[in-house]
């Protein structure tokens, strides 16, 4: 029984990224499905890494949603959630990590951090994006890699959607019965980086989420400096912006509203 606990540990912990990854390398559709205009992005990492992404500009818009998304699937699977953004507005930026999609290698944290870096320096340099009008936005593992870059640069604000505090916790979570939580080698600590962030937020949990369940987005938003807005809608993990479609849009449409107000979009970067 012993052997087998120990056994059931250390293979997880051994091949950890297979329990956190879940890459598509086929992109099903493009932005064009749904009739929007899109730029094809091919930037290039500090690494040497190419990775894929799409810039899907709406004319006179005052924001760019620069999008970190979750682990699995990839940009292709995300066009309903660009679409509703672009109704509200909003242009959106969005890569594939490295391993997912058309873009090279292989992800792991290190690397998911640096191609976040490289889509922030493609959309402010080459395209020319003002940092004030760029938000960054994550989901689930994503809202991990978006916190972290926020810590780093100076954007109009930073949007977490499901995000978890960290990958310890997820472990322990998920896998109670094993000792993953101190075997983890990987962190994304969502938790962690927001205490490290001055802008203003925009956290958004789903009630029936059991992925990453509320509690968890409760500690990351109790962790977060001002100014800082939490929203709770129904539904799970991955269908909470279908199923509370309307409390979504509100939520966000609200959010940006305050931002370069004079109030909470003008916190400085300390």
């Amino acid at each position: 029984m012993l052997l087998s606990f120990a056994g059931a540990s250390g293979y997880m912990a051994l091949f950890e990224d297979n329990y956190i990854y879940f890459p598509a390398r086929e992109v099903s559709s493009t932005p064009a499905y749904f009739g929007m205009q899109f730029e094809e992005l091919h930037v290039t990492t500090t690494d040497g890494i190419t990775l894929h992404g799409w810039y899907m500009p709406v004319p006179s818009s005052r924001f760019t949603v620069l999008h970190l998304h979750g682990n699995a699937g990839n940009i292709s699977h995300r066009l309903s959630l660009y679409r509703q953004w672009q109704a509200m507005g909003l242009s959106v930026y969005a890569i594939d990590y490295r391993g997912y999609g058309k873009s090279e290698g292989e992800p792991g944290e290190a690397g998911l951090y640096a191609d976040a870096r490289a889509a922030w320096r493609d959309a402010t340099t080459r395209l020319g994006l003002k940092p004030e009008s760029v938000i960054i936005a994550g989901r689930s593992l994503g809202a991990a890699v978006a916190a972290k870059l926020a810590r780093e640069v100076k954007a109009a604000g930073l949007a977490l959607e499901t995000p978890f505090s960290n990958i310890p916790d997820m472990a322990s979570f998920h896998y109670p019965w094993l000792p993953l939580r101190w075997l983890a080698k990987s962190r994304f600590d969502a938790m962690e980086s927001v205490k490290d962030v001055y802008l203003p937020l925009l956290l958004i949990a789903a009630r029936d989420d059991s992925i990453a369940p509320a509690w968890m987005a409760e500690k990351v938003f109790a962790a977060a400096n001002e100014p800082k807005k939490k929203v709770e809608l129904a539904g799970g993990h991955n269908d909470f912006d279908h199923y509370s479609f309307m409390a979504y849009a509100v939520a966000w449409r609200e959010w940006i509203g305050t931002l370069g107000t004079g109030g909470a979009g003008d916190i400085p970067r300390l």
